[in-house]
């Protein structure tokens, strides 16, 4: 039996039909005119963890693409890495609290690897600087390193994916001007091996001045420095076509929805 994967051109509106496959034949229908929530306790609870997740998750959508690798599913669905980590997100980074469940900014994680992070990671921060040394250069070819870092008083998010070289064990990465002063939270991990070598993330929260740790003559050399990268947004919004509420009745036995080539049965 083939299956029917409809697919929806950019120029067509959407909600103008609903085609869907029942008993092996194409079908469609317009939209229902109403719905019925039920409003649960299990509903509100959901709905009150993807809120949070949507505050966090947009700001660090560029690494998450690299952290999180694509996957089809059995029925052939195909799940982007950013669906992935929401859905991760939403089953794993949440604690509960007399409040309810919130979002444990600690368990946020940038890949779906659980490869040891290098011995020695140290993070140090002085003079509007974040510098980070580990213990020796990346075992595998094509390293990155994905760093994400939150002033949570501006409400401000940095997203930096670095390319390393041969030889690095340190980076320098400047930070915007209007964090001096102020408690940074940072989320690190890496890549490599043409994404298929992937750490774990490794959280710290950070004063406005920490010496750096013991990573320092352990990484030996000057660190890669990195420009201050641009804040990053949530993004815009998403232009969508309004829904056709009223159906175009035309001759006798032609399609209701205006499709050519297509006839609707009478009910």
């Amino acid at each position: 039996m083939a299956v029917y994967i409809p697919i929806r051109p950019k120029w067509n509106p959407r909600g103008v039909v609903v085609n869907y496959v029942s008993q092996g034949q194409l079908c469609v229908r317009s939209w229902p005119r109403g719905y019925s929530d039920a409003n649960t306790a299990t509903q509100r609870r959901q709905r009150g963890r993807m809120a949070q997740v949507c505050n966090v998750l947009p700001y660090i959508k560029n690494l998450l693409a690299i952290g999180y690798s694509p996957q089809i599913k059995r029925n052939g669905r195909r799940v982007g890495s950013y669906h992935l980590a929401v859905s991760t997100a939403l089953r794993e980074w949440f604690a509960a609290t007399p409040q309810g469940d919130e979002l444990d900014c600690a368990r946020i994680r940038l890949t779906d690897g659980v490869r040891k992070l290098p011995a020695g990671l140290a993070f140090g921060r002085e003079g509007g600087k974040l510098r980070l040394a580990w213990a020796k250069p990346l075992p595998w070819m094509g390293g990155k390193l994905l760093l994400a870092a939150r002033q949570k008083g501006l409400g401000q998010w940095v997203g930096v994916m670095q390319e390393l070289c041969d030889g690095v064990a340190a980076v320098e990465v400047e930070l915007p001007e209007a964090w001096k002063g102020k408690a940074v939270e940072v989320w690190v991990a890496f890549v490599g091996d043409g994404g298929r070598v992937k750490t774990a993330t490794r959280h710290a929260a950070l004063p406005a001045a920490v010496p750096l740790g013991g990573g320092t003559a352990a990484g030996g050399g000057e660190p890669m420095r990195v420009g201050c990268p641009p804040l990053a947004a949530k993004g815009g919004k998403v232009r969508r076509a309004g829904r056709r509420l009223t159906a175009r009745l035309t001759r006798e036995g032609a399609c209701r929805f205006g499709l050519p080539h297509c006839r609707c049965k009478p009910c």
